[in-house]
């Protein structure tokens, strides 16, 4: 079954493990989404906002290959923040009495790579739903605050998985947050992560990732987007 019934007993270490355990991952995902914030937001309605798009997206370069570009660049400081906050985390664990939890400190060199290949497939679906939300925007200030919102997205699956102790499933393992959550807890508890769910997570988070890209990149052909 999907569902336990954790909610109706009192607070065990293995649950109070899961809940810190689903905070963590929460954690993880928005710094490494925060990390890509400024830079997605900056290289749209910043420069829109600045005037410097448009001479930028008259010059003879398909429009979608500059779009990707400043894409994969804000990819690339998700990736770095989400690389130092996984490193943070796990030299901070080291110095907590993580046994009284009922779990045991487990992020050596290769659990720590593993975390960062598991949640890094979700980096190109963030910065792309970020630039989708620029090129409705007339300012930074106003992509910033929709940003913000839009961030609160990934948290609410954490949140169900937690409070109603969700299991990984081939169906939950395709949906994006909420499968790096259950592979992140697993690493972190030292449980193997079946291939199948790992592929199933990788596959669909870069998949939506690719597909959010391709309708910002349509999206920037627009010409009231100059306007």
């Amino acid at each position: 079954s999907s569902f336990t019934d954790c909610a109706q007993q009192p607070p065990t270490p293995t649950s109070r493990s899961v809940l810190i355990l689903g905070t963590l991952t929460a954690i993880i995902l928005m710094t490494m989404l925060m990390g890509g914030l400024h830079v997605a937001l900056d290289a749209t309605a910043g420069e829109r906002e600045r005037g410097s798009l448009e001479p930028l997206l008259t010059v003879p370069v398909p429009r979608e290959q500059l779009l990707y570009g400043k894409i994969l660049a804000a990819c690339a400081f998700m990736l770095m923040s989400l690389t130092l906050s996984v490193c943070s985390l796990a030299l901070a664990l080291r110095y907590v009495g993580l046994e009284r939890l009922g779990m045991t400190e487990n992020l050596g060199v290769v659990t720590v790579l593993e975390l960062i290949a598991s949640c890094a497939p979700l980096a190109p679906l963030g910065a792309s739903l970020m630039t989708i939300v620029a090129a409705f925007t007339l300012s930074y200030r106003e992509a910033q605050t929709y940003v913000g919102l839009i961030l609160a997205i990934p948290t609410l699956p954490l949140i169900f998985a937690s409070t109603l102790g969700l299991r990984p499933n081939l169906w939950l393992m395709m949906v994006p947050s909420l499968s790096q959550q259950f592979m992140v807890t697993g690493l972190m508890r030292a449980e193997p992560v079946p291939a199948l769910d790992a592929a199933l997570s990788v596959s669909v988070s870069l998949l939506l990732g690719v597909l959010a890209a391709y309708a910002a990149g349509r999206l920037y052909h627009r010409e009231a987007l100059l306007g």
